[in-house]
């Protein structure tokens, strides 16, 4: 075989870039550390909001139109802007951006009712009214992170919480099934959060049109966030879920509420103008390891999922299980919707869209 380089070979190696050689000295700024220079004593996480939210992080909040998911991130909101405890849980103290690129007259009106409800003034909660785009470019980021640092300024504090209201407003122009394009909603998110080291960074956001998929659009938003609450509504009440916590450890808590319904002024034309505040409620029971190993009614969507995963003894990919339900006689939407509730119950495992049979109910 020739050893000779072609002409064609010899202008492909000419058009290449000229690569430095591999050194040790220069270039180095992946801020590395050695596991040896770790301190003995362990540095636990930095909670704002005790075994919920932390310091700098990030965080998803998606639920069904009408679930109360607005009405629950502002009460959240208002008692880190206030310091006071929420849910039985502590809370940092700091000032408090709502991004209200979705409706400011509406979060304008709920934090109105909030404060008459409560016989408070909250000055450390302030609403940006204007439409955001973290999608386009890089305008509005920066806008973002020159008006914390402005509100900082004057107030002598620092900005706990930046509330995005909502991913879809957020990123108008995107295709909010495209990592390509909700990568780049990501990365500008994590440059305000680099920029605003004390805020922790909660976008809201809607439900899929399949409930129990879980939020809308590219699953890897979910990979994205440090933590993910569900808010849903149920016949018991209203309930956020925390389905995912990567430094906290909370996942699986359930905090109930409901909504309680005040008198926020008159309309123009003398009616009386309601709005809601959140009020503390009961969760939904969890079961028992005695009551998962119940059985169900017997044709039920919920039973024969039950008895297809027992047959099989391993785990068997969701939409497979789905498909076989359906087989059966059942609407797709509904079989995922008890699916759901089996996760939920304890009943069964779900680890990355593969479903088994948990011990418990073997």
């Amino acid at each position: 075989m020739s050893t000779k380089t072609s002409v064609k070979d010899q202008a492909i190696y000419a058009a290449r870039p000229a690569f430095s050689p591999v050194t040790t000295t220069t270039g180095r700024s992946l801020n590395v550390v050695s596991a040896a220079d770790l301190p003995t004593t362990y540095a636990a996480p930095d909670e704002l909001v005790q075994g919920l939210l932390t310091t700098g992080g990030s965080s998803m909040l998606y639920g069904d139109s009408h679930s109360g998911k607005t009405f629950f991130t502002i009460d959240l909101a208002a008692a880190i802007a206030r310091g006071c405890d929420w849910m039985g849980r502590r809370v940092e103290q700091g000032l408090v951006l709502y991004l209200a690129a979705e409706s400011p007259e509406s979060v304008r009106c709920r934090l109105q009712a909030y404060q008459k409800h409560h016989g408070v003034r909250v000055p450390s909660f302030f609403i940006a009214q204007k439409a955001i785009n973290l999608f386009a470019d890089n305008v509005d980021m920066e806008t973002i992170i020159e008006e914390v640092r402005a509100q900082e300024a004057e107030h002598g504090q620092p900005v706990r919480l930046i509330v995005g209201d909502t991913l879809a407003r957020l990123s108008a122009g995107a295709n909010e099934n495209m990592g390509q394009d909700m990568g780049r909603v990501i990365a500008r998110i994590d440059r305000i959060r680099s920029a605003c080291s004390k805020a922790h960074f909660m976008l809201i956001h809607h439900v899929g049109r399949n409930a129990a998929a879980g939020a809308r659009g590219w699953t890897g938003m979910r990979a994205a966030v440090d933590t993910e609450i569900e808010v849903t509504e149920q016949a018991a009440g209203r309930c956020a879920k925390v389905t995912k916590n990567r430094d906290l450890g909370s996942k699986g808590e359930l905090i109930g509420f409901t909504l309680e319904v005040v008198e926020a002024g008159t309309t123009k034309w003398g009616a009386v103008a309601t709005s809601c505040v959140v009020v503390p409620g009961e969760a939904p029971e969890r079961h028992s390891g005695s009551q998962r190993g119940r059985s169900f009614k017997p044709g039920t969507i919920k039973s024969r999922a039950m008895a297809f995963l027992r047959e099989k003894k391993v785990g068997v990919q969701k939409a497979d299980v789905v498909a076989h339900v359906v087989m059966g006689g059942g609407v797709e939407s509904s079989v995922y919707r008890d699916i759901k509730d089996l996760v939920a119950a304890g009943y069964l495992r779900d680890v990355d869209d593969v479903l088994s049979v948990t011990e418990t109910t073997t």
